[in-house]
């Protein structure tokens, strides 16, 4: 879906593909088709601040609100590329199913 090698590039890794090369779906069916995909990023998100916020509980015994604000805010930005992806593969995969090799 995504171009090779733009993971981490900082102005190139939200650029997709026209279509696949294996079957030719478009990745973009249509405007706006994407809108959706937030909803998936926010349940990444959520699903890993409750897991930092865990984590450093039980590793750390005391520590601060902003201290921990600061570990959410790095994993987040660290991690954008990753759950940007991530989550409009898994909405694009909700309503196109693959159907194998049609070229």
């Amino acid at each position: 879906m995504f171009e090779q090698g733009t993971l981490y590039h900082p102005k190139k890794f939200s650029e997709m593909n026209s279509g696949c090369s294996n079957c030719g779906q478009s990745f973009m069916p249509e405007p706006g088709f994407y809108f959706g995909a937030m909803f998936i990023s926010y349940a990444f998100n959520t699903v890993l601040f409750i897991f930092t916020w865990i984590f450093t509980a039980l590793v750390m015994e005391e520590i601060s609100i902003s201290y921990m604000l600061g570990i959410i805010i790095g994993l987040v930005v660290i991690l954008l590329p990753i759950t940007y992806r991530l989550s409009r593969s898994v909405w694009i995969h909700i309503f196109i199913k693959y159907k194998g090799n049609s070229i």
